[in-house]
């Protein structure tokens, strides 16, 4: 009997055929082309593919594994994606430079930045992607900044920092919890997820704009505070994302998240959670 997968609740395809993998790719993110001399050389007649994806609202995470040595050249897919290696290793190609993908290490690509990857024939990874445009929304709303030039990240990763290693040991989490889980979601469960793995996603790797997120910043003020709890109460029958709590109070979700962990001890989504919850809004 064949073991579980990571994600094995969210299937997209399990196929031993290679067009038949290449098609239902497609169909999530962007169609790849097989690099048939890679392939050939190395005497590939059939693969053992699996592939799973779970998304969320602006945020996706798959697990796949193809069983054999296979090369793929991927065009540019929209999304910000980071790579988390859990078995074997592959040899990714971005922007002409070479990175090695094992356990531990890992990569992050540009939603307009086509790349290529020569798997073993017992890899296996796990896949963060987020929208492009969400993340970059996210970015102004913690910084309160005018997001101007496109957000650029590097691709490389040092998992020294502390939310790098928060986000590597956070994603493993997810997709063991998101594997024993019987959809739909909670919208507010949805939404606290993934402000989480944006503002971790965005801490956890330098980019054009990281200096913005270094700065010391003034708390909000009570006053902001209590006029986010009140815009919560009067809308309890929603999920109410960060960034709108920020633009109602004019701050950024930075400053006003902080003010709350400092003045009330807690986050606003868990103060969300709790009036709908007295409420019995919670779905």
């Amino acid at each position: 009997m064949t073991s579980a997968k990571p994600l094995d609740n969210f299937p997209v395809i399990r196929s031993r055929n290679v067009e038949e993998v290449r098609d239902a790719v497609a169909r999530v993110y962007a169609k790849p082309d097989l690099i048939p001399d890679l392939t050939a050389a190395r005497g590939v007649r059939r693969i053992e593919a699996t592939f799973n994806n779970c998304r969320l609202q602006n945020v996706e995470l798959a697990y796949a594994t193809f069983g054999a040595p296979l090369g793929f050249a991927f065009p540019a897919s929209g999304f910000f994606s980071q790579l988390f290696p859990i078995r074997g290793t592959a040899d990714a190609i971005l922007e002409g430079r070479s990175t090695t993908l094992s356990i531990g290490t890992g990569m992050v690509i540009a939603p307009d930045t086509p790349h290529r990857i020569n798997y073993s024939a017992d890899y296996e990874h796990l896949v963060l992607r987020i929208n492009a445009r969400v993340l970059t929304d996210k970015l102004a709303a913690m910084t309160g900044a005018v997001i101007g030039e496109p957000l650029r990240i590097d691709p490389g990763q040092d998992v020294g920092g502390p939310a790098a290693r928060m986000l590597h040991e956070y994603i493993p989490l997810l997709a063991h919890a998101l594997s024993a889980a019987t959809p739909p979601f909670s919208d507010l469960w949805i939404a606290q997820a993934e402000q989480l793995l944006m503002t971790l996603f965005l801490y956890a790797h330098r980019h054009n704009y990281s200096h913005l997120l270094e700065q010391e910043e003034a708390d909000a003020a009570p006053r902001e505070v209590r006029h986010a709890e009140e815009y919560i109460e009067a809308n309890a029958e929603r999920a109410i994302p960060l960034e709108e709590l920020a633009e109602v109070t004019g701050t950024s979700s930075l400053r006003l998240y902080g003010a709350f962990k400092k003045y009330r001890g807690y986050s606003p989504l868990a103060f969300q959670m709790r009036v709908r919850s007295q409420r019995g809004s919670i779905r």
